[in-house]
């Protein structure tokens, strides 16, 4: 009896500790009461039965994580797109304020203004401006003003006898004027690099001028890199429109200024110039400087002497007009060789800018009244952060006569910078005075970059002038030195030679004797021309830092996490 029972106990105990896939341990104490089916049971790992994976706790583990999971990635991309549109913002309001854009005008249409100027003033370090994209925000801004749906409400054609597309903007704010002005103009010079170019309808891209294989174009010349498929002419039109067509509309616009229309004239015959169409450059050359004089018609005494082309002292102060067309033309001619006529019209505007007024000191600026404390302060700082600044008030219509600033000082700088290449270049027996006169414009473009402050948005442009001249200046000053040094040193070798030659005779002693101050008198020479051009180098590294934006490159994000 006792035997039975401990088998029994064995068998129970044996089976308690062997598990199948059909027993489950949460239902051992009513194994009588349930029957055990395999869907019912929770499998477990040991033993030879099969295991489930994907539990009820499990399923809800991971539907748990995938909710989550999708929900952190969309606080991440909403919080990207928050940065993003931030960034937008800052970069918008921060070119308005580099770039101003009318108010008039729509959002689109300031965007591709702005575009225009960060596209051809904002290129990325070393390299150069991209005038693909130039041309491109440019169109795109003069057809949505062109456009009576979008900004060209109320925009009329000009007159029939003007070029076809020429507009009549007289009844349009002066600020919207202006802006269309300065569009049209940035979309000539743009038109200017993009001559020749060609879009290709059936692939919708454009291509370098003389690649296009057809009959006008019988030798095509290789693709550049980045260009694939030669276009064929009969897909192709010009990409944009000829600068000549953008100069005549923009000079035939009614509604522009008397400095607006001479601007226009000037680039004009500068680009046909570059083109080397000589003659109609002459032409509208005199057509910007017969605009000028007109202006000064009520004068007892006319400002401009045609027949010597130079300003009349007697007739007073000239106008900036007629200084800038003047200006313009007496360099044209000396570019075309005509020196007899070119360098008295420029000694004479140089001799009318010098007697220009300075600006007037006499009234002071009233000092600011500190009212309000800090909370005056932080509300004008939130003022200017926010509200967007007015649009620039127009400059003078250049009918008066300008005042000695650092703008006009600069083109006195130029102006004698241009003389001095004349006497240089013309005559030998004046190429020290032609040194002179570039030595005082080095002078002068010196002095003025140190005097401009470095920081202000007005003063941008006189000080690009200034480093431009300062710049060439010190490049012609170097050459003309170098040259003159290396005149004298081939003269002191031709001397030389001739002496060794002499004194190889009977009466070479006496004649070695005599000789020796002129040797002594060319070494004096030579050694003020090696001086000079010490002097030429040292100015060029003192001035290094004036003519180079020496900045510091971004590093972006990054750097904060490099040595």
């Amino acid at each position: 009896m006792r035997s039975r029972i401990l088998l029994l106990r064995r068998a129970a105990v044996r089976s308690s500790s062997q598990r199948s896939f059909a027993q489950s341990t949460a239902t051992r104490a009513n194994l009588r009461a349930r029957p055990q089916l395999p869907f019912l049971s929770v499998p477990l790992t040991s033993g030879s039965g099969r295991v489930r994976f994907l539990t009820t706790e499990r399923k809800a583990q991971l539907k748990y994580e995938i909710l989550t999971g999708i929900k952190y990635t969309g606080y991440l991309w909403i919080a990207g797109a928050c940065v993003v549109a931030i960034w937008g913002a800052v970069s918008i309001e921060r070119g308005e304020r580099k770039w101003p854009t009318p108010e008039e005008w729509s959002f689109i249409t300031r965007f591709d203004y702005r575009g225009i100027h960060y596209a051809r003033y904002s290129p990325t370090q070393g390299k150069t401006i991209d005038w693909i994209q130039v041309a491109h925000w440019a169109e795109a801004c003069v057809k949505r003003l062109h456009d009576p749906e979008i900004d060209g409400a109320g925009l009329k054609d000009a007159p029939s006898d003007c070029p076809p597309g020429t507009k009549d903007i007289t009844e349009k704010s002066e600020n919207w004027r202006r802006g269309y002005f300065n569009a049209m103009m940035q979309y000539a010079k743009a038109a200017e690099h993009m001559e020749g170019w060609v879009y290709d309808r059936t692939r919708n891209r454009i291509f370098p001028p003389g690649t296009m294989i057809g009959p006008s174009n019988p030798y095509p010349r290789p693709l550049p890199p980045g260009f694939n498929g030669a276009p064929r002419e009969e897909d192709c039109e010009p990409r944009h429109e000829h600068p000549d067509d953008l100069y005549l509309r923009i000079i035939h616009t009614v509604g522009l200024t008397s400095r607006q229309k001479i601007e226009a004239r000037i680039a004009y015959a500068n680009w046909l110039e570059y083109k080397c169409v000589n003659g109609p450059a002459s032409i509208i050359y005199e057509d910007a400087l017969n605009l000028a004089t007109e202006e000064l018609k009520g004068l007892p005494v006319p400002p401009l002497d045609k027949k010597t082309m130079t300003l009349n002292e007697v007739a007073g102060l000239p106008s900036e007009n007629l200084l800038n067309a003047l200006t313009q033309y007496a360099t044209f001619r000396a570019r075309q060789g005509d020196i007899s006529q070119a360098l008295p019209t420029l000694v004479s505007i140089l001799k009318a800018r010098k007697s220009l007024p300075f600006p007037s000191d006499d009234i002071a600026p009233a000092p600011r009244k500190k009212e309000g404390g800090w909370i005056k302060s932080l509300t004008n700082l939130a003022r200017s952060i926010f509200v967007p600044p007015a649009y620039p008030s127009p400059p003078p219509d250049g009918t008066a006569p300008p005042v000695r600033d650092p703008p006009e000082l600069c083109q006195e700088a130029a102006l004698s910078l241009n003389i001095g290449e004349i006497l240089y270049a013309t005559n030998p027996a004046t190429r020290e005075e032609g040194l002179g006169w570039t030595r005082e414009a080095v002078d002068v473009a010196e002095e003025q970059l140190h005097k401009i402050n470095p920081i202000a948005r007005e003063d941008r442009p006189a000080r690009e002038a200034c480093r431009e001249c300062l710049t060439i200046g010190l490049s012609n000053w170097s050459k003309m030195v170098a040259k003159l040094a290396k005149e004298e040193e081939a003269r002191k070798a031709a001397a030389a030679e001739q002496r060794k030659n002499k004194s190889s005779g009977w009466f070479g002693g006496f004649w070695r004797e005599g000789e020796n101050g002129n040797g002594e008198e060319g070494q004096t020479t030579i050694n003020r021309w090696v001086a000079e051009e010490r002097v030429i180098e040292e100015r060029e590294r003192r001035v290094r830092d004036l003519v180079e934006d020496l900045k510091q490159p971004s590093r972006g994000p990054l750097s904060f996490f490099k040595a």
